[in-house]
């Protein structure tokens, strides 16, 4: 099945998982934006198992939340790390629109780069050594591991519904089979995941969704404005935007 070749394709592309070599033709990257959340399901049991492993042992909850946010980098090989750190040199350079996409393709990492790095991962190990302080529920525990999912389903639906910011390109190569039907399968998804969050763990579970939902409007905004588009760099700011947010969100229900 072509969702099952591209599954596989994004799974070799955006973690470190071992899966069989997939190759890069037209009719596997045609699902390619379906495939997003689907990666998102692998991530999300190893975030829920770590979780309960971390709570049992005997460090304190500031390593424990170290350890858990240098892992959930660790298994996408910080592709997403990258992007972001590109996309904070581009947003911050206050420039205009065609400087900023030609800052996104550098290489090097400038100022900017390092601090948005730097907030991000002592936010989200904060935020995990608080989560992680005490035996998780098995309630948290799902709803952790949906998170994944959601910031990946963002993903998907930004490269699928927002104009590409420049004539090539990552995002280009990803997209360039989609098509508005697969919209609305990404929205079809992200309603019966906001149904199950809410069987899991009643109406607070729906901070997720409504986390996620924001976050997304708000960056595919900046994304217009800012760079005319999406384009691959902003793909993985919006996973780790969505991720944290979507973090803070969970500790809020708590």
């Amino acid at each position: 099945m072509d969702i099952l070749r591209s599954f596989l394709l994004a799974c070799s592309f955006l973690t470190i998982l071992p899966v069989p070599a997939t190759e890069w033709t037209e009719d596997n990257l045609r699902p390619f934006c379906l495939a997003f959340p689907l990666v998102g399901i692998p991530l999300g049991a190893l975030w829920g198992l770590l979780a309960f492993a971390l709570p049992s042992w005997g460090a304190s909850p500031a390593l424990r939340g170290v350890v858990m946010t240098l892992c959930a980098l660790a298994l996408t090989g910080g592709i997403h790390m990258d992007g972001l750190m590109d996309t904070c040199d581009a947003l911050l350079s206050r420039r205009d629109r065609e400087a900023r996409l030609n800052i996104l393709s550098d290489p090097h990492a400038g100022a900017f780069a390092v601090m948005g790095c730097a907030a991000v991962l002592l936010l989200q190990s904060a935020t995990f050594a608080e989560l992680l302080s005490a035996p998780p529920s098995r309630a948290f525990l799902l709803l952790l591991g949906t998170i994944p999912l959601w910031s990946r389903l963002g993903m998907g639906l930004l490269l699928n519904a927002t104009p590409f910011a420049r004539e090539d390109g990552l995002a280009r190569t990803l997209g360039a089979l989609r098509t508005r039907r697969h919209s609305l399968y990404l929205i079809a998804g992200a309603a019966l995941l906001a149904a199950w969050n809410f069987r899991t763990a009643g109406a607070p579970a729906l901070y997720l969704p409504l986390t996620e939902c924001a976050v997304f409007l708000l960056w595919r905004r900046c994304c217009l404005t800012a760079f005319g588009g999406v384009a691959g760099d902003l793909l993985g700011a919006l996973n780790l935007l969505s991720e944290t947010a979507m973090l803070l969100a969970l500790r809020e229900m708590l």
